[in-house]
């Protein structure tokens, strides 16, 4: 319906007709569970790394907070303005706290940057060990903490990032599964995430999160695929206390 916030689609109607057209067509819906039951479980496993970077952690908490804050009290005002008559009262007053929620994500995103490259040799170091027994798929959102992960192990790793051109996917993908001295899959969690097969690898590690638990799922999915012998470790590398610490919890 037409709003004067703008057009506004909620709710469904005829869903009965629709689901009868469904079934009759032969659409049936199964969880990945029911479709691949021969498939070995997943273990999930939280790394906390301890550290001295106190400033870095309390100063993620606090940009967390700020951003919380900004976008509780824009979600009321959006709230009252929907109950009003007029929105003329509230228009100027929801615009600036939409800045202040962009400003303040993007302080709380720099500033989970900067946990992501304090962190970076722990994560550099657990992989040489983790690579001893066999091949490793590793998960980071930071472009630079990617390239340094792929840098610090390039003679014997492969990269999947954004931008990247099909073929060169194709390439980093089939190299990974089929060239014994590539030993390490660097993937972005978003443009590797999905729609590719790992499984030669039975051990993904994520050195950062999203904050979109589906996300981490498909991520770490790739290595869960069809041909898979193995049970599948995974492993969240996160800094005590941090925001990822708290998120890497609520997954497992």
């Amino acid at each position: 319906q037409n709003t004067r916030f703008g057009m506004q689609a909620q709710g469904a109607t005829n869903t009965g007709v629709l689901a009868s057209m469904l079934k009759s067509a032969g659409m049936i819906r199964r969880t990945k569970a029911e479709a691949l039951p021969d498939l070995p479980p997943k273990f999930r496993q939280v790394i906390e790394i301890p550290h001295e970077a106190t400033s870095i952690i309390n100063e993620e908490v606090k940009k967390y907070e700020t951003f919380l804050s900004a976008r509780r009290r824009l979600k009321r005002l959006e709230f009252m303005a929907r109950k009003s008559d007029t929105d003329g009262a509230y228009h100027l007053e929801i615009e600036r706290l939409k800045a202040a929620v962009m400003v303040s994500f993007s302080e709380l995103s720099k500033a989970r940057h900067d946990t992501a490259v304090y962190k970076l040799p722990t994560v550099i170091t657990h992989l040489e060990n983790a690579l001893e027994s066999g091949k490793v798929v590793v998960f980071a959102h930071h472009r630079d903490v990617m390239h340094a992960i792929y840098e610090a192990f390039s003679k014997k790793a492969v990269m999947l990032i954004g931008g990247m051109n099909e073929h060169d996917k194709s390439l980093a993908v089939s190299r990974f599964q089929s060239e014994p001295g590539v030993r390490l899959f660097v993937g972005s969690i978003t443009a590797a995430g999905v729609g590719i097969t790992l499984h030669a690898s039975c051990h993904v590690v994520f050195a950062e999160l999203d904050w979109t638990p589906a996300r981490i799922t498909q991520a770490e999915d790739r290595t869960h695929r069809i041909g898979q012998k193995s049970n599948i470790l995974i492993q969240h590398l996160v800094l005590e206390s941090s925001l990822d610490a708290h998120m890497a919890k609520k997954v497992v």
